[in-house]
């Protein structure tokens, strides 16, 4: 039986270049908050076949602490 997203969020992942498009910023400053926020990259393969993403539940928090900020 497939399991959905609802079901796994961990394993849930996205690109930095998604991300930027999302928040409608540049991706060095989007990975500049990302690090200043704590939210560390996940590298998936190696070398030049490689990816970098990040937990889609870290991003989600960060992004739910942005909002009561004032």
């Amino acid at each position: 039986m497939k399991q959905s997203a609802q079901e796994k969020p961990e394993r849930l992942t996205v690109s930095l270049k998604t991300l930027s498009n999302m928040l409608d910023a540049h991706r060095s400053s989007v990975r500049r908050w990302l690090h200043e926020a704590g939210i560390k990259p996940i590298a998936i393969g190696h070398g030049r076949n490689g990816a970098i993403r990040y937990r889609w539940q870290d991003i989600n928090m960060w992004l739910e602490t942005l909002k009561y900020v004032e």
